[in-house]
């Protein structure tokens, strides 16, 4: 088995050298790529087991990404970083030292519980009267299930300053701790993300029975939301314009490649790569199956190709939560066609 996977390793190593993911640049300085630990650090997992000279992988706290790219000075700032659409859009979207160079994922959440009955746009409506927990209740999450029962015309509202339960309406109360999930028994199903879903279907004996992806799409989209982004520096792009074009490509081979690896391999990927060495990461290697891998959402798309897709995601936020996000100027979006 390891000698499997050693040769796959070689095979890997030698595809991402072919573009480029292999040499330095010149002698310039590492390049710094952060990222939030979770999903969004899974779709560099791959790169980061292979490794690179010229470039520094920061795996963060999902908490402290956004201080990644808002110090005074730019040299302190990450060359390239991962972060939640909604986040980089309100922070970096109205100045001009970053670009959106494209998505990392497309989504990762999902409906669980322990009644098996399925939830498909046929029939959303069949929550109303229901309680819905949900993680993240004004974040990516919370905006995504609500855009989602507005764009099918589903009443809803948040449990919260003594709203009471209506029959009317589905009822949202917020989850503060996905520890806790297994012990709320006045809640008929949750909005969760994978891998955490994972985790609670098999300790908790929950069922999937809901795919926000599939449910946001509209007709003749491919399934997914804009989730997480990936910014660079507008001048480090604007001069390495043959280094970017490169580490892209090779992204987005990792990105393919990340459902060939173990659970124990993208843990010890990913915490050799963690900034800092007291934090542990979210991410648990049982759980980390190939299976759990596909429905993390997890391909690159040039901004280019998504950035309606994305104008019209952050619109829908601030619909449901105006101090969600924010829209970027036009030219937040890259437009260059890298050839993925």
């Amino acid at each position: 088995m390891k000698k499997r996977f050693r040769g796959l390793t070689l095979v890997i190593a030698g595809l991402l050298a072919s573009f480029g993911f292999g040499a330095c640049k010149g002698g310039a300085e590492t390049v710094t790529v952060y990222m939030p630990d979770g999903a969004p650090a899974l779709a560099f997992a791959k790169m980061m087991s292979v490794g690179r000279e010229d470039v520094e992988f920061r795996v963060v706290n999902a908490s402290v990404i956004a201080t990644k790219v808002t110090n005074t000075d730019m040299d302190k700032n990450a060359d390239f970083c991962v972060m939640p659409v909604t986040a980089a859009a309100k922070v970096l979207g109205q100045k001009d030292d970053y670009r959106m160079l494209g998505l990392v994922t497309h989504g990762n959440l999902y409906m669980i519980s322990k009644d098996t009955t399925s939830y498909t746009k046929d029939n959303l409506s069949s929550l109303l009267g229901k309680t819905v927990g949900v993680l993240q209740i004004n974040s990516v999450p919370g905006l995504t299930f609500k855009t989602v029962l507005n764009r099918n015309g589903v009443a809803w509202q948040e449990l919260k300053n003594d709203v009471a339960v209506s029959e009317e309406k589905v009822n949202l109360r917020a989850v503060t701790d996905a520890n806790s999930i297994g012990t709320m028994t006045d809640v008929d199903c949750f909005v969760l993300a994978e891998p955490a879903v994972t985790v609670q279907v098999a300790k908790n004996g929950f069922t999937i029975v809901g795919d926000l992806q599939a449910l946001y799409a509209q007709e003749g989209q491919q399934s997914g939301y804009p989730q997480a982004a990936l910014v660079a520096k507008k001048e480090f792009v604007e001069d390495k314009k043959d280094w970017t074009e490169s580490f892209l490509k090779a992204a987005a081979v990792s990105m393919t490649e990340v459902v060939t690896m173990s659970g124990e391999q993208i843990v010890a990927a990913v915490t050799a790569n963690l900034e800092d060495t007291g934090y542990e990461t979210t991410l648990k290697a049982p759980f980390l199956t190939a299976t759990t891998l596909s429905r993390c959402g997890i391909r690159f798309s040039q901004a280019a190709d998504c950035k309606f897709e994305v104008h019209s995601f952050l619109t829908e936020m601030i619909e449901v939560q105006a101090d969600s996000t924010k829209l970027p100027n036009v030219s937040f979006y890259d437009s260059t066609d890298w050839g993925l």
